[in-house]
């Protein structure tokens, strides 16, 4: 009888690879770019601000799908994550687009 092995953490979050974990990585990226931005030059503050604007953008388009699917239950525990990640995901993008907004005309 073959034993099964649990999977670790980064196996089981990127097995089935989509576009979650695409704008994850998209944000991240650019969480670490404002960082390093904010230590140097300006140029990589708005790279930062770019990617993550791109990453929340792209979680909120995610949120939308499954906010806006006809075959989920609003009882479902997805539909109402899908409310919470598009609040805090829709937060994020106003704080992004307005520190890139900042970060031009400063």
């Amino acid at each position: 009888m073959a034993v099964k092995r649990k999977k670790n953490v980064f196996v089981r979050y990127f097995t089935p690879f989509g576009l979650r974990q695409v704008c994850d990585l998209v944000m991240l990226v650019g969480a670490i770019l404002i960082f390093v931005g904010l230590l140097t030059v300006d140029g990589v503050l708005i790279a930062g601000f770019i990617a993550y604007v791109l990453g929340s953008g792209l979680s909120l388009a995610r949120c939308g799908m499954v906010l806006f699917s006809k075959k989920i239950n609003h009882r479902d525990p997805a539909y109402k994550a899908a409310i919470i990640n598009a609040v805090i995901m829709g937060v994020l993008f106003v704080l992004a687009v307005f520190g890139l907004v900042w970060i031009l005309v400063v």
